[in-house]
């Protein structure tokens, strides 16, 4: 056999053994991924099949270009070596890639995000629409959707994880009766509590919190609620509210 047709015959061989190596590996990342589902099912194993078959993916491609490079007569070894260079570099300027992708396995694994859950990150608040390894994709209150590195959702909070706290501060005008505004509140979130059966904790009315720029009190009612709740309670609150002053012929300064 001639010297070229050996070299044919060697970069099929090698070729066709890698192939075969790729779809094993690809038949132990399947399983793999299966049993993280099963024991783990709120985490994306999807996204982490995916990430690992593209990582194996182009690792076969990078071995088969350079058997097929050393078969031709092509220095490897200076290849190898400019490789890891290249490497190297990349890597020193990819920290924020490593540490977003850190991240999202953590948040994945410890189930501290969920899909439908309200965040707020820094000075925004939203819903999550989905989790990857490194970005979260978060739907503002407008519409927007704004993607979120995984690296920076180091420091957050979370609104949907176990209970809420329903908070409503309503300002009355300084000519009303404080206590009589007072009364009138825990009648409120007493008789919300009794219809819908859904505070945790008795209603707390806690008094006059601070005054408004004009000298108007402002009052507390808070009430412990589940989570998914805490919105939809505060807004029917504030109604009920409104309506008791109204009919107590008060002018109410405002409500938030």
């Amino acid at each position: 056999m001639s010297p070229g047709l050996w070299r044919v015959v060697s970069i099929v061989v090698s070729i066709a053994v890698l192939i075969v190596g790729y779809h094993l590996v690809l038949r132990l990342i399947e399983r793999l991924v299966a049993a993280v589902s099963r024991r783990h099912p709120d985490v994306r194993s999807r996204t982490l099949g995916s990430l690992l078959t593209n990582l194996v993916r182009w690792i076969v491609a990078f071995v088969v270009v350079v058997l097929v490079l050393r078969e031709l007569g092509v220095d490897v070894q200076a290849l190898v070596v400019s490789a890891g260079v290249l490497g190297i570099v990349v890597g020193l300027g990819a920290q924020a890639l490593i540490r977003d992708l850190i991240t999202g396995v953590f948040l994945l694994f410890e189930g501290l995000l969920g899909v439908g859950d309200e965040i707020k990150v820094g000075d925004q608040t939203g819903t999550v629409e989905s989790i990857g390894l490194r970005v979260t994709r978060v739907r503002m209150l407008d519409g927007a959707v704004r993607v979120v590195p995984n690296g920076l959702l180091t420091d957050f909070a979370n609104y949907s994880a176990g209970w809420g706290r329903a908070i409503v501060d309503v300002g009355i005008p300084r000519s009303a009766d404080p206590e009589r505004a007072l009364a009138v509140l825990r009648d409120v979130a007493e008789g919300w509590a009794s219809e819908t059966r859904a505070a945790l904790d008795p209603p707390v009315v806690q008094g006059i919190m601070r005054f408004s720029g004009g000298g108007d009190p402002i009052l507390r009612l808070m009430v412990r609620v589940d989570a998914g709740r805490r919105v939809d309670t505060e807004i029917e609150l504030r109604r009920r509210i409104r309506s008791a002053f109204d009919r107590e012929q008060w002018l109410v300064a405002g409500a938030s």
